[in-house]
């Protein structure tokens, strides 16, 4: 749902993935940063520093969707470049979700959100080897890093992997329904 809103964001940021291409600096540096400060704010979590556990996926967000604004605008897209920002997206998305479950005592739960979310990613993966789009559903990337921020500034852990955990599921699902719709 949120991906619909990729080319406004695009838009939005052109004046500074200009400024950061004239500095040298290119997409896959700001797909590393987003996966350090991912990491870093998955240690904050674990470490019960919920504040600053969210600044860093806030950070970490911000250059995940940098990455792909620069690589757009500035014409440096590469396939490499899009399966590195895949892969490292999905590192981000299982170590907040791990330690969002350890540091609730929810670990059975996060490994159910984890699958799902994972799940997300592959459907679509494999959906595009047969349709030309799958990018369906109620909880993409985005869905689920805010109801992750949402609960972990709540205070609400445990019903934010709930709900990643349903909403990734039924957005797999779907994406499995889209694609054998879409191919018939």
């Amino acid at each position: 749902m949120l991906s619909r809103l990729k080319p406004a964001v695009t838009d939005f940021l052109q004046p500074i993935t200009v400024r950061i291409a004239e500095l040298g600096i290119r997409p896959n540096h700001l797909t590393v940063l987003a996966l350090i400060s991912g990491m870093m704010s998955a240690y904050f979590i674990l470490q019960g520093s919920i504040l600053e556990g969210v600044v860093f996926l806030l950070v970490s967000s911000a250059f995940d969707a940098l990455d792909g604004a620069l690589a757009r605008n500035e014409n440096l897209k590469s396939e490499f470049g899009g399966f590195l920002d895949s892969v490292m997206d999905r590192y981000v998305d299982a170590a907040i979700i791990i330690s969002i479950g350890i540091h609730s005592n929810q670990i059975l739960l996060a490994a159910i959100a984890v699958i799902g979310a994972l799940m997300v990613s592959y459907t679509r993966a494999r959906a595009e080897q047969i349709v030309e789009r799958c990018d369906v559903g109620i909880a993409e990337r985005g869905e689920r890093t805010l109801i992750l921020i949402a609960g972990l500034v709540a205070g609400m852990e445990y019903h934010a992997l709930i709900a990643v955990a349903v909403l990734s599921h039924i957005t797999a699902v779907h994406r499995m329904y889209h694609t054998y719709i879409q191919s018939r």
